[in-house]
């Protein structure tokens, strides 16, 4: 028995600074590292900050986004509203 608790005193914990699981990011998917404000190169900020459109482009471009977005929008509506109305029933 004083055996055993000899060698438990003397396998403590001593933490040596290795890592089991990096914590840098890079196990994040890339548009998580994207939109995270994460380390980009300067070219490609040049790249994005130069692109300039007219009037025209920035109202096409707009009217694209709601034509991808309405339809998505209107799931959701018609979902509460199924929901709304089978609570309704429910307690009728």
């Amino acid at each position: 028995m004083k055996e055993k608790k000899e060698k438990e005193e003397k396998q403590q914990f001593v933490d040596d600074g290795r890592t089991i699981a990096p914590m840098n990011g890079d196990e994040l998917p890339s548009y998580r590292r994207f939109f995270g404000g994460g380390r980009t190169s300067r070219k490609a900020r040049k790249q994005t900050e130069k692109i300039e459109l007219t009037k025209k482009e920035k109202r096409a471009a707009a009217r694209a986004m709601l034509a991808m977005l309405l339809p998505r929008f209107a799931i959701i509506l018609a979902g509460f509203a199924l929901a709304f109305l089978l609570v309704w029933l429910w307690l009728l």
